[in-house]
Formats: structure tokens, sequence, C-alpha cells
């Protein structure tokens, strides 16, 4: 099996619902957005700590969701590809929408499924807790390393580390965010070895879980249909 990935044949309902949870805050946090873009919203209403902390909350949960389930699929590299194309088809539209978005999260996340697809083989020979604490001081080290360091060249930027006069509305680099998806991956592991217990064999809602199984399809159309009906009221 390539990749070296463990097959689930039952998804765990409490994982999706965490999904669509993060799916529901992420339309939310985008309409604020848009209202900030139409100038309902100031900067400082927008980019408050409270905003800062959901926007934390929403995309490492992606992330980690993310990971999770590389460990239950039988083709990450497909599924990398997929979120790939979305990711580019969302930088474009982000561009003929007049923003700017430059390795976003779906970038993130289509890239580190990839990644996943070449060393998860590897990596699942390791400890859960050992791929955690070292993803952990990985993912701290290279915040560190990529704030510090100025890139003398643009194209590092995928990288997290960026040349001056950078910008993009949506930013999540590999470093340090490729080992947050890592730690997912071991929580992934962890599902699998407690498979049979109560909270991960437990049946909920449709209306909690549906969500979080279509969250790639509702990402890709959501933020289209909110900044066309914020134009609409707006604009």
């Amino acid at each position: 099996m390539t990749g070296g990935q463990a097959v689930v044949k039952k998804r765990f309902d409490i994982l999706d619902a965490w999904r669509t949870l993060a799916i529901v805050l992420m339309m939310v946090y985008h309409f604020l957005y848009d209202l900030y873009i139409f100038g309902i919203l100031s900067a400082d209403q927008l980019f408050s700590a409270p905003m800062n902390v959901l926007e934390r909350f929403i995309c490492g949960s992606f992330i980690l969701l993310a990971g999770a389930s590389a460990r239950f699929s039988r083709n990450n590299l497909r599924h990398g590809l997929i979120v790939l194309a979305a990711g580019l088809a969302g930088e474009i539209g982000a561009a003929l929408a007049g923003q700017t978005i430059r390795f976003g999260v779906l970038m993130l996340l289509g890239w580190s499924m990839v990644l996943w697809h070449l060393l998860g083989e590897w990596l699942q020979r390791l400890p859960g807790w050992s791929v955690t604490a070292g993803s952990g001081i990985l993912f701290f080290l290279t915040r560190w390393w990529t704030g510090t360091v100025t890139a003398p060249v643009e194209w590092l930027y995928p990288l997290g580390f960026t040349a001056p006069g950078f910008y993009s509305a949506d930013y999540f680099p590999l470093f340090p965010w490729l080992f947050l998806f890592f730690v997912g991956t071991a929580l992934g592991g962890w599902c699998l070895e407690q498979r049979e217990s109560k909270i991960l064999t437990a049946s909920l809602p449709g209306a909690l879980t549906w969500p979080g199984r279509h969250s790639l399809l509702i990402y890709v159309l959501h933020q289209p249909v909110l900044y066309g009906v914020s134009y609409l009221i707006w604009g």
C-alpha cells in the first residue's frame, strides 16, 4: 500500500464533527473578513486578539485533522494533488477578486499530503509520542527560525522564508506548519489504535458530520458565495 497508509473502514464521527465545527467557524470568519473588505468592520475589530485566536484554532484544526485523515487514506498522493488544485484555483480566484493569496492553507495541506505519501511509511515506524514530541519541537524551532530570517530571494516563501514586502492574505508555509500536520498523523495513529473506544465509535447526527465529510467542497465554494452576497449588499 503506497505511503504505508493504514486504512480504516469506518469514519470517526467525532473527527467529522470537529471538522464541521471548524468549517462553520471558518465561514463566519470569512464573512467577517468580507465585511472588513467592504468597510463594515474596522481593522481593529477584525484583527483583534480574540479573532486572531479564532483564526488559529480554525486553521490548526484543519491541519491536525488533515494529518489524522492521512492515516486513514488509501491514496494520499491523489488527495494531495486534488487539494493542491483546489488551492491553486483559490489563489487565482482571489487574484481575480483583487486579493493576494500565496501558499494558503490548502496549498499547505496538499503538499503535506504529498510529503506524507513519500515519508509516511518511514514515520509510521516511529512511536506516536516521538513523532508528536519531535514535531512539536521542530514546529517551534522553525517558527522562530523563519521569523528571524529575511530571505534574499522571493521564491522561498513556500518554506516560510519571506523577502521584504511579501504579503499574503492567507499564508501557511511548510515551516512550521508541516510539523503540526505530522502531529495530526500521530493523532490519527492513536485513533486507529483506540478505534474501539466509546468516543471514537459514537454515532453522531448527520447534521454534525456531513459538512465535515464534504469540507473541501464547502471550502472552495463558500467564499465566492459570501463575497458575492457581500458585494451585492455593500459593494
